[in-house]
């Protein structure tokens, strides 16, 4: 195995250069995933460069190596620049989900309140049995923070789904469960569970308002069933990366 890769020690670097070059064509707006992929491709292949080099060394291929050494700089500058042409495009090409999704006429919602704003104490004694969310505007337009007051609950956790209310598309799926997820233990009578958890909503711009689903759900520590305990419209826009 290992004279194999002495001998093509070139197949990888230029493979990772080639496959970059084909995927460049297709990045828009939404591609942070790729900026990720290629930043750690660009790491991986500077370390197995470093590492075909050692092996040239104690082989005694010191053409090889100094091929490794120039292979690995050129082909690393390239992933670079790829890199950052990604995270430029995806930084600047406008998001236009809230745009494409209108707020229904006649549909009823919620807005969030504003960095700072309270909520009414009163409001909230009076729901001794019921349970109520409420959203904030965090420090920035889409994100957001949540408060979350709900009667006895078994240990487990909570967490945000949200949806676009016409075409029913989650939102932030990849994100936001992780952000919003918060641990409940002991909690035995109706109370806060979550305090100004934060959390982003990352499709749309800032200003383009449209209407999203927000639920919450709870999965059971033990039995590890997930339920829907609550749902509320709210008014939002995506955080502009």
């Amino acid at each position: 195995m290992q004279r194999f890769i002495l001998k093509y020690w070139w197949v990888f670097p230029i493979a990772c250069v080639l496959c970059s070059l084909l995927i460049l064509p297709s990045v828009n707006h939404d591609c942070w995933g790729l900026v990720s992929l290629f930043a750690i491709l660009s790491i991986f292949l500077l370390i197995f460069q470093i590492a075909i080099f050692i092996f040239c060394l104690f082989d005694k291929k010191w053409w090889r190596a100094v091929g490794a050494v120039i292979c690995g700089i050129v082909c690393y500058f390239v992933l670079s620049i790829i890199t950052f042409v990604v995270l430029a495009v995806a930084s600047s090409q406008p998001d236009s989900f809230g745009k494409e999704h209108p707020i229904p006429e006649g549909m009823e919602y919620n807005i969030p309140l504003k960095e700072g704003e309270t909520l009414s104490e009163t409001m909230i004694d009076s729901l001794s049995q019921e349970s109520y969310l409420q959203i904030w505007n965090s420090f920035q337009d889409g994100i957001y923070q949540y408060n979350f007051y709900y009667p006895a609950l078994p240990d487990g956790k909570l967490f945000l789904r949200c949806y676009e209310v016409t075409d029913n598309i989650e939102l932030s799926a990849s994100r936001l469960k992780t952000a919003s997820t918060v641990e409940v233990k002991n909690h035995n009578q109706f109370g806060l569970i979550v305090d100004k958890q934060q959390f982003t909503i990352y499709e749309g711009d800032w200003d383009d308002y449209y209407l999203a689903r927000v639920e919450v759900w709870f999965k059971e520590a033990k039995t590890h069933k997930e339920t829907k305990l609550l749902e509320k419209i709210y008014r939002v826009e995506g955080w502009m990366r």
